[in-house]
């Protein structure tokens, strides 16, 4: 459909003054209206018209200068301007285009790095502290938009920018001292973070406690031997804590650079902000006076404290630098909290008063916060829930769920190989439930976590998907078994002529919009949007599948209907492994 799109938007750049993309293009709310909207609202004020006179202009102009290219009709739909794609070309031309990739298909890819370069900076946890469950939010989106990203023909570097610099590693460091631990003492990250939890405490009581992290992190920068060596421990200690969360999530970084890969180039940087006049000295700190891109001035960026230490807008402001240097990106995304919407206005600020124009094309895209028990988590506190907790809650609960549905449906006995097979699939469904229930709530929304509602085998789920897609496969091994199909479904102009019911021509029209659904993932930076595409998929199969019977119809029709089945799981699949969902084959 995205072809048709296309089409539909170059026939209304015809007749309009302003051009349109065709990712503005709308999906009316009923089938029955068309395949492709365009609202006139916005033309109102500009043309002194009603919408639905617009909508009904435009029509004239265009049947006026025949530019409808054949298979494509136009009609109004009250302020719309709706376009409708024949069935031929739907049936015959679509449903080739999504049967022809091999395996699970590529529909709706583009060449790889055909169409620039893109930075994605995600996940960005904090050494010495495990990956807790608000990390799942800026790691599944940036992964998510990462594995799309590439499919959709961008050369795309993805980075895991760690915290691992700054005043808690002397706060530490101070842990250290006062707990009796050394550079040899065999610690796990747990007993790192109660060391941090301890020494904030301490800390609430101690005011000296903060003088002396103070001074260790400005000896860290100077090099100290002894205090770079305790920092190097906790770093070493956390990369292979996140490795085993990351494989756990099948989640992949080009580059993992923390904070600390930037450390030489601040003097350099402060020194060449103060030599331009931008940086200018405030009660001993230097700061930078900035605005943001409307003009509008907001708080002065700090960058250097009175006591000499640089802050993380120092380096965020060096790491921009460093990476359009590095890779020369057309788009470089920040994914990070809503809490720091500020702290990036201020950072493009200072790359904006540099003059370096390529600031336009960064962004950040904030994400809200998991609630647990009504309280927002602190590691600092104490009060969090790890992500690899989480997981193993969800596959706990998941073996629950699917034990109970073998004792009502007994698949044989419990051997070694069944109880492997359990495991597999419980972990496979517990990270595609809770991966799925974040990535489809709108990223600026807060996430409440509900376990039981999560891993529902109903509902808008990960486990719903999955069991689509393993349906689908049911399906398919059962007309392979019984000879109703070869073991390669492949696209047959000559069966097209047997889906003659509504339902089959929707789910076909749905199916095809995928790539428009990928691209607007990517456009607004939301993978909620191919989730709710995927469930909406979902519920459209499911009607096919009650509607209409594939197996055991004549040889023609089961034959027609099994290329929608195989249609359905090569889009669904695809578009859940771009999510990060893994696909078990039986559930």
């Amino acid at each position: 459909m995205e072809r048709f799109a296309q089409l539909a938007a170059q026939c209304l750049n015809t007749v309009l003054e302003s051009p349109v993309q065709w990712t503005d293009l709308e999906f009316p709310p009923e089938p029955s209206l068309g395949d492709f909207a365009f609202p006139c609202f916005k033309l109102a004020k500009q043309l002194r018209k009603s919408p639905p006179q617009i909508a009904q202009s435009l029509l004239q102009q265009i049947q006026e200068k025949g530019t409808l290219p054949d298979g494509l009709e136009a009609r109004t739909a009250g302020p719309y301007l709706n376009f409708i794609v024949s069935r031929q070309l739907v049936l015959q031309s679509l449903l080739q285009d999504i049967l022809k990739g091999e395996n699970r298909g590529n529909y709706g890819s583009i060449p790889a790095k055909t169409r620039g370069t893109w930075v994605l900076e995600y996940s960005s946890p904090n050494v010495a502290k495990p990956l807790n469950i608000y990390h799942l939010r800026p790691t599944a989106l940036g992964a998510a938009l990462d594995r799309i990203g590439r499919y959709r023909g961008y050369e795309v570097f993805s980075i895991n920018h760690l915290g691992d610099w700054g005043k808690q590693y002397g706060m530490l460091t101070v842990a250290f001292r006062v707990f009796n631990k050394t550079i040899q003492s065999p610690l796990t990250m747990l007993e790192l973070v109660d060391l941090y939890v301890k020494i904030n405490a301490l800390a609430e009581k101690d005011p000296t406690i903060e003088i002396e992290a103070k001074e260790a992190f400005l000896r860290l920068e100077k090099g100290d031997p002894e205090i770079t060596a305790l920092w190097k421990k906790c770093v070493d200690i956390s990369l292979i804590e996140f490795d085993r969360n990351y494989k756990r999530l099948n989640v992949h970084f080009d580059h993992i650079w923390g904070e600390s890969h930037y450390k030489d180039q601040l003097a350099p940087l402060l020194q060449d902000l103060k030599s331009r006049g931008i940086l200018v000295e405030s009660e001993g700190a230097w700061i930078v006076p900035v605005t943001d891109e409307s003009g509008q001035e907001l708080p002065p960026c700090l960058l250097q404290k009175s006591d000499g230490a640089t802050i993380y807008a120092t380096r965020d402001v060096a790491a921009a630098i460093y990476r359009f240097n590095q890779f020369h990106f057309d788009r470089m995304t920040y994914i990070v909290g809503a809490e720091q919407k500020l702290h990036f206005k201020q950072v493009f600020g200072v790359l904006r008063k540099m003059g370096l124009n390529w600031v336009d094309t960064c962004e950040h895209v904030p994400f809200g916060l998991y609630r647990f028990k009504d309280a927002k988590m602190s590691t600092r506190k104490g009060n969090f829930v790890t992500l690899d907790e989480v997981l193993t809650q969800a596959k706990d609960r998941v073996k629950t769920l699917m034990a109970d549905r073998q004792k009502d449906h007994p698949q044989g006995e419990n051997t070694k190989d069944s109880h492997e097979a359990l495991e597999a699939v419980s972990e496979a469904v517990a990270v595609g439930a809770v991966v799925f229930h974040d990535l489809h709530t709108d990223p600026v929304r807060d996430v409440e976590f509900d376990l039981e509602r999560v891993v529902d085998f109903e509902g808008e789920t990960g486990p719903y998907l999955q069991y689509a897609h393993t349906r689908c496969l049911s399906i398919l091994r059962k007309a392979h078994a019984t000879g109703q199909a070869p073991e390669t479904i492949e696209f047959d102009p000559a069966l097209t002529q047997h889906l003659t019911t509504d339902v089959e021509l929707h789910l076909v029209k749905s199916l095809g919009q995928f790539p428009i659904h990928l691209e607007r993932t990517l456009k607004f930076s939301k993978a909620s949007q191919l989730a709710h595409y995927l469930i909406d998929i979902t519920h459209l199969f499911g009607t096919f599948y009650r509607e209409c019977q594939v197996l055991g119809q004549t040889p023609e029709l089961t034959r027609a209907r099994l290329m929608l089945v195989e249609a359905t799981r090569r889009i669904l699949g695809q578009g859940l492994q771009l999510l990060g969902i893994p696909l078990p084959e039986k559930m």
